[in-house]
């Protein structure tokens, strides 16, 4: 910015000195000219300055944009990351819960055609009958129930489902029926199936009459139907826990619910 100040001054000093040698110049005229090559040199100088002010603005401005976008650059590629880690984890889950399943089955089905082949031996000989068959079949049944209450317990619930559907369609009248029974009912009352949830709650006092499962599935059919705003209906499977379990956990639950109701 200083050029074109030295080209106004050799200019301005060019121009004096041809007036000079003209004989036309006096020294109010180059008193006249020396403030107007000053005062424009001063211009050029407040302007450089501003100029100068203007561009280191401008250069703080873009170091910050780029901080800026480094950080943002920095937070896109951590949730990435996470995201990427999180669905990882999610297919590793879902690759063990279906390992599960399948060993479960493939137990099964091991089992099924040592029952078949036992059959075919001898018609009169069950397979329970046999050294140490017994056994081999509770322990598939409990490694079946113990499979579903693991993905219950994760929150797994469409896997749970299954696997305590296939659990009491192959061991009906097992000891952990009851258990299975209420934990499928359990969870298609949090699936929002609450016509399939009572059902289900009502096959245990059905079908396992003196189950110690009783007392609570009387006690979940009646938060059920305080659901659905049966109020009667609640309080006779209310009524029902605290006459008829008196001792049982649901007792005490089932009271406090009469109390709000009543």
């Amino acid at each position: 910015m200083t050029i074109p100040i030295i080209r106004t001054s050799r200019a301005a000093a060019l121009a004096a000195a041809l007036l000079v040698f003209s004989g036309c110049a006096t020294k109010g005229d180059l008193r006249s000219m020396t403030d107007e090559v000053r005062a424009l040199a001063v211009r050029q100088d407040s302007m450089l300055a501003v100029l100068t002010q203007q561009n280191a603005v401008t250069q703080d401005t873009l170091r910050r944009q780029a901080d800026q976008l480094f950080e943002v650059r920095g937070d896109v590629s951590r949730q990435l990351r996470r995201i990427l880690d999180e669905l990882a984890s999610l297919r590793e889950l879902t690759g063990q819960n279906q390992r599960v399943i399948a060993s479960v089955r493939d137990q099964l089905e091991g089992f099924r055609r040592v029952s078949m082949a036992a059959a075919g031996v001898a018609d009169s000989v069950m397979v329970t009958d046999l050294p140490g068959a017994g056994r081999a079949l509770e322990g598939v049944a409990e490694a079946t129930y113990g499979a579903a209450v693991d993905q219950y317990q994760r929150g797994s619930l469409a896997t749970a489902q299954r696997a305590f559907e296939d659990f009491l369609q192959q061991y009906a009248n097992h000891s952990l029926a009851p258990e299975a029974r209420f934990l499928l009912a359990d969870i298609r009352a949090q699936q929002g199936r609450v016509q399939e949830a009572l059902e289900g709650f009502n096959t245990i006092p059905e079908l396992h009459p003196t189950s110690t499962k009783v007392p609570d599935a009387l006690y979940r059919i009646g938060l059920l139907h305080l659901e659905l705003g049966n109020t009667s209906e609640a309080r006779l499977f209310l009524d029902r826990v605290v006459n008829t379990y008196p001792d049982s956990n649901a007792a005490g639950p089932a009271r406090e619910r009469l109390r709000e109701i009543r």
